[in-house]
């Protein structure tokens, strides 16, 4: 009897020590697959949810650089700017455009974009796609006391995203040296005013360091220009802190995309216009004179322009909805432009356009004339400083 109770005692050992080792195989091959998805994640293939765009899912691809590699000496570092207290309206000018120039109204802006340089992955500049095209445009600008920016990036470029190419080309010191002294080298080239970066987007604990790095040797070199150094933001949400605190301090404005919220109701409306100021202004302590609203000039979710819409029903001026071509669009009609407009004038830096090519021509419908009536009852020199 006692054998066999230890014979049953020894079987239920091993079973149990049969068990645990299982137990401690299946743990480590789950905690290994974890660790072995973080670096994956962290490292080489980085895939990030945009806000505002719930369907898209980003790929940033490249192996990034350890942020500690990305050091802002006291060498480096470039001083705060205070920004203007010059209400600024500010419209992007898309190259895709065409010879649309001479029908602009100039007398309603102060500030043009041109949109976009594209940068490459080995820290270049593409050559701008019309040459004669950005020399009217500068040429015509002036004329006018309006200032002309370089947007550099933009979400995409022929449907690969620019996020990734960003990325890779500011992973290392001297790229970011290289692609700063590239830019520099355009703004010279063509007589641009300043700078405006548009890559969409710089993430905290992903790219951060690396875009202020680079930051710093453009800002060192546009100021021994005496030009300006802008750049798009998203328009409010954890994206947002990719603007380090240092690279906010160094730009003189900071372009809002209070647009795109989402892909109906939410694409615009005066309420997220006013939550994406807030959060720069209050949440992140930018200072007012340096936060300017973004307004859109189209709809969603088809992308039509304003243009289009007022030109196929009059009525749609006045309001923010309508029936087009078959569907129900969302866009930002006559009264909500004069809205953001009244909020931006008491409350921030200016009111800038996305884009300004698709205004209607028809002066009572215009958008910009809208945004111009307001701004001069709050700022009527606003084109003269």
């Amino acid at each position: 009897m006692k054998q066999f109770l230890f014979k049953k005692h020894n079987k239920l050992l091993l079973s149990l020590i049969i068990l645990i080792s299982l137990l401690l195989i299946v743990t480590y091959s789950i905690v290994k697959v974890k660790q072995d998805t973080k670096v994956t994640t962290e490292r080489s293939k980085t895939i990030i949810k945009g806000e505002g765009e719930e369907k898209k899912v980003m790929e940033t691809i490249g192996d990034q650089a350890k942020m500690s590699e990305f050091v802002i000496t006291n060498e480096l570092k470039v001083p705060s700017v205070m920004g203007s207290n010059n209400f600024k309206v500010i419209g992007y000018f898309p190259n895709w455009a065409g010879d649309v120039i001479d029908e602009m109204k100039w007398d309603k802006l102060t500030h043009v974009n041109y949109a976009f340089a594209i940068p490459t992955k080995d820290g270049e500049i593409r050559d701008l796609e019309d040459k004669s095209q950005v020399e009217k445009l500068i040429k015509t600008a002036h004329e006018y006391n309006v200032k002309v920016g370089l947007s550099v990036g933009g979400w995409s470029y022929n449907d690969e995203l620019l996020e990734g190419t960003f990325v890779q080309a500011t992973n290392t010191e001297a790229k970011c040296q290289l692609l700063a002294e590239n830019i520099l080298t355009c703004v010279d080239d063509y007589g641009f005013d300043g700078v405006d970066m548009d890559w969409e987007y710089p993430r905290e604990g992903i790219s951060a360091k690396q875009y202020e790095y680079f930051m710093t040797f453009l800002r060192q070199g546009l100021t021994t220009r005496n030009k300006y150094l802008t750049a798009a933001v998203v328009g409010n949400g954890t994206t947002g802190y990719g603007q380090t605190d240092y690279v906010l301090d160094m730009l003189d404005w900071i372009n809002v995309m209070a647009y795109d919220g989402d892909e109906g109701p939410g694409h615009s409306p005066f309420s997220y216009a006013v939550s994406c100021g807030e959060f720069w202004i209050n949440t992140r302590g930018v200072k007012p004179n340096k936060v300017v609203l973004g307004v859109p000039f189209y709809e969603r979710p088809g992308w039509s322009s304003y243009s289009d819409i007022v030109a196929n029903d009059l009525s749609a001026s006045t309001i923010d909805s309508t029936l087009y071509n078959g569907k129900t669009i969302y866009y930002n009609g006559l009264p909500t432009i004069e809205k953001k407009t009244n909020w931006a004038c008491e409350n921030a830096g200016g009111i800038m356009i996305w884009e300004i090519t698709e205004d209607s021509k028809d002066e009572k419908l215009s958008l910009l004339n809208q945004i111009s009536i307001t701004t001069k009852e709050y700022f009527p020199d606003y084109k003269e400083k």
